[in-house]
């Protein structure tokens, strides 16, 4: 990790205050104008950055929707469905010892050091 990823600045804690809580999977146009109501003079940049930053310090994760980079404070091992019709990110979490194999993949020619999942469809709401 780089050093300067430890240093705590005011834009940093009101960042992670503002996300470290949030199951809607923002993304940083969303934490920017909800830490806006904080700290009206933060730019965008700073905001982008600072998450950038707890990324790299495993307090967050990413999860790409389409091409828009979501945040997800919620880092231990876990998979999303995402709404097609409303966007919204779901966190579900599946049993760590079930195997998942891929029968395109020859188990002798590949080490599969790590998977993202995500299931797609309609959420309850978008169904009606």
């Amino acid at each position: 990790m780089k050093a300067n990823t430890k240093r705590q600045t005011r834009q940093l804690q009101v960042i992670w205050e503002a996300i470290k809580d949030e199951k809607s999977h923002p993304s940083a146009d969303q934490v920017y104008e909800k830490v806006r109501r904080v700290m009206p003079s933060v730019s965008l940049g700073t905001v982008y950055r600072n998450l950038q930053k707890l990324v790299a310090d495993e307090k967050l994760q990413v999860v790409t929707v389409g091409r828009t980079q979501r945040f997800d404070p919620t880092v231990e091992k876990h998979e999303h469905f995402i709404c097609e019709a409303c966007g919204r990110v779901y966190d579900f979490f599946v049993d760590s010892k079930r195997k998942i194999f891929s029968s395109s993949l020859p188990s002798e020619a590949f080490t599969v050091t790590s998977h993202q999942l995500a299931l797609y469809g309609k959420c309850k709401s978008c169904q009606g």
